[in-house]
């Protein structure tokens, strides 16, 4: 995969396309505030980055579309994705069409036809990227459906990584396990066949368990199957079922198991459980009608309870209102025309008027009528005293019944459990009968002598199968394959005359870093100093591992972009040449476009850099685009577009 354009959309629709040539060194050169350095977050963005990481202000705030036209050789798509606003996550909306006119579309033909996910299935498909074994440092491995995304580690080489003496890969502090686990991978160290006998080996495995399993079974049944028939013929003989003389001398397994089944399934035992279940039941019915009786017994003691009292209460009015009566009985002694002011005793004259005898006398008569009521009430409650009192007699008598029938029960009680004993051993050994039948059923000397045929053949197969696939063999030619990319790169150091070039270079997958191999010391990059030796070996690497996936074929996307590599060499602001450090920065990209070209069109670099050697024919002829007297990656009419 390589980029033939980056494209981008403005808010009104306007197009930017920035092309690139295929298989070449591609520069795009110019003074900072350009854009340069956002040409890398840009692709990365396309290509499904789970982060908007282009840069805010003028580039996020002018553009609603980032697009790439990618070429891979015998396909090429268009893939656009929609712009965020600034501190919003990446956008989710994508839109993909197969392009293999090198069309670009219009503007309002961009509609949303994929997601983030689509896009990372469909371009792994094309790099041929899919589920592969991953060895772990511990020595377990894994099984993973890569995504083309972890070969974009080694497509970029940022501003603040290009220089770094302590991270050699791009955003190695986040992915430094992912490089460990996936680059044996992409070096070619994991074969498609040892992923594939991979998959057969656990199945393989699998099955051994189960013909294992299956011989202990067989094994145990034919050790045990006499203790077990002797055991249920015993029970049997116990629970009364057979006697010795139901089973002829010298009877098969078989034969026994058929006469213990038939003497399972006789009358007695079914009867026994019938009348069993009928006593259970009955014993069950009389005592919820005890429970009843109880219950009713006692609400007619409460209501003989409430009538008693409510009679003493009768009483208590009884013998007030006679009281009243007797007082006033003396009232017939007197005139219905007696003077209220005068003693009928003395005669004398009261201070104060005593009632009317008239109104004494009705008074008089009133109680007289009440205590006909209330004795006429007293009688209605005797009634219904001696009415639940008999009540309580009968339900006193009934639950005396019932107690003796239920002690007659309970006194049967041992031939209950006599019953429930039998009935539990009975199906006790019902079940140890079963569980014989299926035993005997699954042991025989054939199924025997197949089961150890096939263990002995998946023996063979899994120990042929671990030869082929062990983690042993894919970390050797890991370090093989290492070993070769070091010679690449410490072959291109002496020739460039670097410093530390007289030891072996090679990358250490533990860091993963690149180190330097004396007869005196191991030297990590972190320690080779200078920023020259930093980027000179950042750039050794990376093209060393390039041409190893370009050779080999691996799904790895063939392009590099490096964004500012003479930034050690602080050139001046206008880009001119005359002093050392622009002879060494010439070196690089003399060195870029020979590497490159050898390989013959297999990997495209695009560098954005402020170098710009304008009499060098060689660096124009690779000079894609000058931004030094004018263009940026947004053009300065699209400014006007937003506030």
């Amino acid at each position: 995969m390589q980029i033939q354009s980056v494209v981008l959309y403005s808010l009104e629709g306007r197009i930017n396309e920035i092309p690139f040539d295929l298989g070449r060194v591609n520069i795009v050169s110019g003074p900072s505030g350009r854009g340069k350095s956002a040409l890398l977050s840009v692709v990365d963005y396309c290509l499904g980055a789970s982060r908007f990481e282009i840069p805010a202000g003028v580039i996020s705030n002018s553009v609603s579309w980032f697009a790439l036209k990618l070429d891979f050789g015998d396909e090429r798509l268009f893939v656009a994705r929609r712009s965020v606003a600034v501190g919003r996550k990446a956008s989710n909306e994508f839109f993909v069409r197969p392009n293999p006119d090198h069309d670009t579309p219009e503007f309002g033909n961009l509609k949303t036809n994929a997601r983030r996910d689509d896009i990372i299935e469909r371009i792994g498909a094309i790099l041929g990227v899919g589920a592969t074994l991953l060895p772990r440092a511990d020595g377990t491995t894994e099984r993973q459906k890569l995504t083309f995304r972890s070969g974009l580690i080694y497509s970029f080489q940022k501003q603040n990584e290009i220089a770094n003496p302590d991270l050699f890969f791009h955003r190695q502090s986040e992915l430094a396990q992912t490089i460990r686990d996936t680059l044996p991978y992409y070096l070619g160290a994991i074969s498609p066949s040892i992923i594939e006998k991979q998959a057969v080996l656990r199945i393989k495995r699998k099955r051994l368990r189960e013909v294992e399993r299956a011989l202990e079974r067989s094994v145990s049944i034919a050790a045990n199957r006499d203790t077990e028939l002797v055991t249920i013929v015993a029970e049997s003989s116990r629970l009364g079922l057979i006697s010795s003389s139901d089973i002829p001398a010298g009877s098969s397994a078989a034969l026994i198991i058929e006469r213990v089944s038939s003497a399972l399934q006789t009358t007695f035992i079914a009867s026994s459980q019938q009348t069993m279940g009928q006593d259970v039941d009955h014993l069950k019915q009389i005592n919820t009608d005890l429970l009843n009786k109880k219950r009713q017994k006692s609400d007619l003691k409460k209501e003989i309870d409430a009538l008693e009292l409510f009679e003493n209460d009768q009483n208590v009015v009884n013998g007030a209102l006679n009281e009243q009566r007797r007082r006033l009985t003396a009232l017939h002694l007197l005139a219905d025309d007696h003077d209220a002011r005068q003693c009928p005793v003395c005669e004398n004259q009261l201070e104060n008027a005593t009632p009317a005898v008239a109104d004494m006398k009705r008074s008089l008569d009133k109680l007289v009528l009440e205590l006909a009521m209330v004795n006429l009430d007293k009688t209605d409650v005797r009634e219904e005293l001696s009415k639940r009192r008999a009540a309580v007699i009968n339900l006193t008598s009934e639950m005396a019944s019932i107690r003796r029938e239920v002690q007659r029960l309970k006194d049967e009680d041992n031939s209950v459990k006599l019953l429930l004993e039998q009935q539990h051993e009975v199906a006790r050994l019902s079940g140890m009968v079963d569980m014989f039948r299926r035993l005997i059923s699954m042991d025989d000397d054939e199924t025997r002598v197949a089961l150890e045929i096939e263990k002995a053949s998946l023996v063979a197969e899994i120990e042929e199968l671990e030869a082929d696939t062990s983690l042993s063999d894919v970390r050797a030619k890991t370090s093989t394959f290492l070993g070769g990319i070091g010679q690449q790169i410490t072959r291109w150091a002496r020739e460039q005359k670097l410093e530390y070039s007289n030891g072996f270079l090679s990358f250490d997958l533990r860091g993963p870093r690149l180190i330097s191999e004396t007869a005196d010391e191991t030297i990590p990059f972190s320690r080779f100093g200078s920023g020259r030796n930093w980027v000179w070996y950042h750039l050794l690497g990376h093209l060393a591992l390039h041409e190893w996936f370009a050779s080999n074929k691996r799904p790895v996307p063939h392009f590099l972009i490096l964004d500012q590599p003479s930034q050690v060499y602080f050139p001046s602001s206008n880009g001119e040449t005359g002093d050392n450090d622009w002879t060494e920065v010439r070196k690089i990209y003399e060195w870029l476009f020979d590497v490159v070209e050898k390989l013959n069109g297999q990997i495209q670099i695009i560098v954005t850099d402020h170098a710009n050697f304008a009499k060098d024919s060689r660096f124009e002829d690779h000079l894609k685009h000058d931004w030094w007297e004018g263009g940026s990656l947004v053009p300065e009419e699209w400014l006007d577009e937003y506030p």
